[in-house]
């Protein structure tokens, strides 16, 4: 009877053994396939980029290396309040290259003058709400995506789109984000100063941090350096262990709180791996020299200040912005 009980604990032991083994190759391959599947090389270099828009005027682009992988992102913060038409606040425009595992960093001036069709020259954050008034949300987003890639020479391969509200809440739904600032900022709205250095930001506060300007020694250009560290922050945050598990349900509150998209979420999640391992090596940040000037706007009719790129500065933003981030050592050029 005891050999019959020994021979008993025995195979259960094999069984749990063998259950445990079974178990831990599952995980594996699940793991493996989940690699394979969003790896971001891999991932983007299967895929058939979109291309929503193309330049009014293509420029040569035929001493660009063709890249596959590499494609266009738009990104587009709006001020809409309710059932107002909205202008674009936050313009950001990437060259993301998963082969390389770099980036290409571009913010627009919201003030920026460009020239329109049908309109004439009036600022970039006008193309938005001019696209709303004719066809809603569809055609705001469409004209906003012209109007850029028309300045840059660009085509365009995906957007994001968010306005106040939704990026609020997403920031608050991830738990609020770690930026490193370079300098004090003033938040009149909220009646507080964030200080210098390293701060934990909720919703509110991101939003009027990647909004204010006017209490910036640097104005315009500070508060486009920090909307590019909130976006690598929003990125590290959703890859730490711990956010991990909650995945799925942060891609749904996603959906929620980003106003429009042509994302995958397959595509969302393997965005987020690439900057989530990013170094400044790897991020080539990128604004548009010029200068402040106050002229007259058509659709205004009356005098507004503006942003007038440099256009040699322009020509050059073009030429780098197709090419691949080879920075010597030592060298950071994404902001801190």
């Amino acid at each position: 009877m005891a050999v019959k009980c020994g021979g008993q604990r025995n195979s259960l032991r094999r069984w749990l053994l063998l259950s445990a083994l079974f178990f831990v190759l599952l995980a594996l391959g699940a793991g493996g396939w989940m690699f394979w599947k969003l790896e971001p090389s891999h991932h983007f270099e299967q895929a058939k980029h979109p291309v929503l828009v193309q330049p009014s005027e293509p420029p040569d682009e035929s001493k660009h290396q063709e890249n596959k992988a590499a494609f266009n992102v738009l990104i587009l913060g709006t001020d809409s309040r309710n059932e107002e038409f909205s202008r674009t606040d936050v313009i950001m425009v990437a060259r993301v290259n998963p082969r390389d595992k770099t980036v290409n960093l571009l913010s627009i001036p919201r003030d920026l003058r460009v020239h329109i069709p049908d309109i004439g020259y009036t600022k970039i954050n006008h193309a938005h709400i001019l696209g709303e008034m004719r066809g809603g949300n569809r055609e705001g987003t469409k004209a906003a995506l012209q109007a850029v890639s028309d300045f840059l020479g660009i085509s365009v391969n995906y957007y994001v789109k968010t306005d106040f509200q939704g990026f609020k809440n997403f920031i608050d739904t991830i738990g609020g984000v770690d930026v490193e600032l370079p300098e004090s900022v003033e938040l009149p709205d909220l009646n507080t100063t964030v200080p210098a250095g390293r701060q934990h930001l909720n919703g509110e506060m991101a939003l009027e941090v990647v909004r204010e300007r006017y209490s910036r020694p640097n104005g315009e250009f500070g508060r486009q350096a920090d909307q590019a560290q909130v976006l690598k922050a929003v990125a590290q945050k959703l890859l730490q262990p711990e956010s991990l598990p909650k995945l799925p349900g942060l891609l749904e509150q996603v959906r929620q709180d980003i106003v429009d998209t042509n994302f995958s979420d397959s595509d969302l999640l393997s965005l987020a791996w690439l900057f989530k391992g990013m170094t400044g090596k790897q991020v080539n940040y990128m604004q548009i020299p010029g200068r402040g000037e106050t002229l007259f706007d058509p659709l205004a009719g009356d005098r507004l200040y503006y942003w007038i790129a440099d256009p040699e500065a322009v020509t050059s933003v073009r030429q780098n912005f197709h090419k691949n981030n080879e920075f010597p050592e030592g060298t950071d050029s994404m902001p801190r």
